[in-house]
């Protein structure tokens, strides 16, 4: 398991290992595609690895096993609901299973990728859990948005955000995996140093369905036309690909107005859509980006909570549009 720009998250796991300090659970934050996923899997090789040094060795059974995802104590839950959520049935569960001793190791680690996705009424099934769980039960979560988790659950957990590997590093990614170098470079100049992105996009031949309609929202934003904009985020009704696809149009969305912000503080840039980003920072106020930013964010809520999309497309547009 290669794990690239992660040095700091795994030198802090190591340094606790070490010390026996461990916390009984994890919120890993970052955009989609830049490794949360990837890290947790490292790091939960790190607490079950059989050497107990903080480094998994990548040779004992608890390291071969996660390494194939099939270790008994490394429990991967999948996320049942049809928007990509947590039910709160399936966070139930959890509460009960908690209570039973490992399988093959000292700690249970229940690894929760995009728990922001989730409504609180699921997310506070977990709470009790959370706040007082079993010494052998462990959580790893992963989420894009810290907006979208119960402050409940933010304080009593540890959280790291995750950043984007240089783009150096991504392209030796690309060519470990054995993407075409052409796709990789044209990836890379789109995508910077994501690599799930950048993946993405070599395995679909530049063909990233989501992405042109980013790109048609923020050009519509850009030229103030508003009837583009209509046009564009209604389309996404999501009768074709899912509710899914609407969510990570949005999730893409929200990161072009964070890096909007960042441009005019001079800190880098992370979206799909940099170049765009930069262009709508010279049309709009900080303080419009910022509203679009929330109104974006509560649309992804509304639709989490099962609201219909085409209504919620509608009023984003028109809350959009004020602020330009």
């Amino acid at each position: 398991m290669t794990l690239y720009g992660k040095g700091g998250a795994v030198s802090l796991i190591e340094s606790m290992i070490k010390r026996d300090r461990l916390p009984h659970a994890f919120i890993f934050f970052g955009e989609s595609g830049v490794g949360k996923k990837t890290l947790a899997r490292y790091i939960a090789a790190q607490i079950l690895c059989e050497e107990g040094t903080g480094v998994p060795c990548g040779k004992c059974l608890a390291c071969r096993k996660i390494e194939k995802d099939i270790h008994p104590d490394f429990i991967r839950i999948t996320p049942g609901g049809k928007n990509g959520n947590y039910l709160s049935d399936e966070l139930r569960a959890i509460v009960s299973d908690a209570a039973v001793a490992p399988n093959e190791s000292a700690k249970k680690l229940y690894f929760l990728p995009n728990i922001d996705r989730s409504l609180p009424e699921a997310q506070n099934m977990l709470l009790k859990v959370v706040e007082e769980p079993p010494s052998h039960v462990m959580f790893l979560m992963t989420a894009e948005s810290r907006e979208k988790i119960l402050p409940t659950i933010l304080s009593r957990v540890i959280s790291i955000g995750v950043t984007e590997p240089s783009e150096e590093d991504c392209l030796k990614a690309l060519s470990e995996l054995g993407k075409d170098p052409v796709l990789s470079k044209e990836a890379v100049k789109i995508f910077g140093g994501n690599i799930g992105r950048c993946i993405e996009y070599a395995d679909n031949n530049g063909s990233v369905e989501y992405l042109e309609a980013v790109k048609s929202v923020v050009q519509a934003m850009i030229n103030r036309d508003e009837f583009g904009l209509c046009a564009a985020l209604t389309s996404l009704d999501g009768s074709k690909s899912g509710r899914g696809s609407v969510l990570e149009v949005l999730s893409a969305l929200r990161s072009v107005m964070r890096d909007v912000c960042a441009y005019k503080l001079g800190t880098p840039l992370e979206s799909v859509c940099r170049d765009g980003a930069q262009l709508l920072a010279g049309k709009i106020r900080q303080s419009g980006a910022l509203k679009i930013y929330d109104a974006i964010s509560a649309a992804e809520k509304k639709i989490i909570g099962n609201a219909l999309v085409p209504l919620v497309m509608a009023e984003l547009s028109a809350s959009i549009a004020v602020c330009l």
